[in-house]
């Protein structure tokens, strides 16, 4: 298991009145922008592709892509879809 990071595109300093203590507390970072964590089963250099409910998708048919269920997480999404790198060993 492994934590990766959602990064929504949000600058807290470009929004009027952002909630820092709302989004400490519920475990999310800043890092220049707003980012989520979640845990997955999937390699620490496997990049996170993007989060839905649906684990069939035609994406998850690649070989190189991975689809593991989100874990201990404020995301809405079930399940990441991940590429995995080429040197990457399950």
């Amino acid at each position: 298991m492994n934590t990766f990071y959602f990064n929504t595109g949000v600058n807290p300093s470009n929004v009027i009145n952002f909630p820092y203590e709302y989004h400490r507390k519920i475990g999310n970072v800043i890092r220049g922008t707003l980012l989520i964590p979640m845990e997955c089963d999937a390699p620490s250099n496997a990049t996170f592709m993007f989060g839905c409910d649906n684990p069939n998708l035609d994406e998850s048919k690649a070989e190189n892509v991975l689809v593991t269920p989100i874990l201990n997480s404020n995301l809405s999404s079930k399940y990441g879809y991940f590429r995995l790198n080429p040197t990457t060993e399950m």
